[in-house]
């Protein structure tokens, strides 16, 4: 679903250094991609997110030139691309599985695409020394074999390899998701770094919502190859224009109900045997609503406008915080809460009787369409 300010962003994108416009792609009658426009900006770290399925690799693939457009086309420092092969594109490629070259040294590696470009010794030198400086891998590593390093040390050669000739746009592919927790973590903070020290313009690809979250400048949200909502990261989080963006950025309940009575302040909505408020004068004409509840905005006691009783189905703790799966009869839903842990005892167990409960402007509400 586009908004508004979508639609001004997309006007206002003559020069962008990267142009995704109206792009589809079929795979016979197969939609993957459904009329996507996308403006990038020169320095931007953009990242495209959605669920397995919904497009948003073929729509990297298209960029990258190893996929035409159904219809559309794609611009690269305002010129039309699709026509051209990947080698014609000045772009880097990082994918999921690193695909550096087994039987080469890392400088082999790295220097390969300054020797596909013909560059003189001396330069190719000075530039693999340079590169690893930025991904911090020591310089005694040229001359070992890729396959002697860690899966971390892998992934910043793949890095060093895509970005050593300066190219015009980098595009990642899923490249952290074959790593442990701890090393995506690493990366993603190292990513952050090489970004902010190079000014590259950067694609990024991924279903992860917390890589996409901590990296992103602004996050494209693609569903059955339509774009979503694309904003600014904060504002993505803080404002979700749809249900499935509400569902699918944070950890989220959404609710399905009738707004039975309209007052000047807050509304009634039913939910099964259950009621609750709504904010009035929030642009919903509609009487069936989906309401979508954040699990850090809901909270154990009744001390909310709006509160429910249930039984506790799950308690996950999780370092710093406890995770909370609350079965609501009236409802007729299960609904999850986070609370932070200070080092106390957790005083709530499954099987227990709890009131939670959230206040009416904690919540989004969208008509259900």
């Amino acid at each position: 679903m586009a908004s508004q300010g979508l639609d001004e962003t997309v006007t206002d994108s003559t020069d962008s250094v990267v142009r995704i416009d109206g792009v589809t792609k079929d795979f016979g009658s197969l939609r993957a991609v459904d009329d996507v426009t996308i403006p990038i900006e020169d320095g931007e770290f953009l990242t495209i997110l959605g669920p397995s399925g919904a497009g948003k690799t073929t729509l990297l693939h298209m960029i990258a030139g190893f996929e035409t457009p159904s219809d559309g086309e794609i611009y690269i420092d305002n010129e039309p691309v699709s026509d051209k092969p990947p080698n014609k594109r000045d772009i880097g490629l990082v994918f999921q599985s690193h695909a550096l070259f087994p039987h080469m040294t890392v400088e082999e590696n790295i220097a390969f695409p300054l020797k596909m470009r013909r560059e003189n010794l001396e330069n190719i030198t000075e530039k693999v020394t340079d590169i690893l400086e930025l991904v911090r891998l020591p310089t005694d590593y040229v001359d070992k074999p890729v396959d002697d390093l860690s899966g971390g040390q892998q992934q910043r050669v793949a890095f060093a390899r895509a970005i050593v000739y300066e190219p015009t746009l980098l595009l990642l592919d899923e490249p952290l998701s074959s790593l442990d927790k701890k090393l995506r973590e690493e990366m993603r903070a190292e990513l952050t770094r090489i970004h902010e020290e190079t000014e590259l313009t950067i694609v990024h690809v991924t279903h992860n919502q917390t890589e996409a979250l901590s990296m992103a400048d602004r996050i494209a949200v693609i569903r059955d190859g339509g774009l979503e909502q694309l904003a600014p990261v904060q504002e993505l989080y803080a404002a979700p224009e749809t249900p499935f963006v509400a569902d699918f950025i944070g950890n989220t309940t959404l609710l399905y109900g009738t707004i039975i009575d309209r007052g000047e302040e807050t509304s009634t909505v039913a939910i099964d045997d259950g009621t609750v408020r709504i904010p009035s004068g929030i642009g919903v004409d509609r009487s069936d609503v989906v309401i979508a509840l954040r699990a850090e905005q809901v909270t154990l006691g009744p001390d909310s406008v709006n509160t429910v009783e249930g039984t506790l189905e799950q308690v996950s703790f999780e370092g710093d915080r406890t995770q909370y799966h609350v079965s609501v009869p009236a409802f007729g839903e299960t609904i999850r809460l986070v609370t932070p842990n200070h080092g106390e005892r957790i005083v709530h167990e499954r099987g227990d009787t709890v009131t939670i409960g959230w206040d009416p402007e904690d919540a989004f509400v969208y008509p259900d369409e």
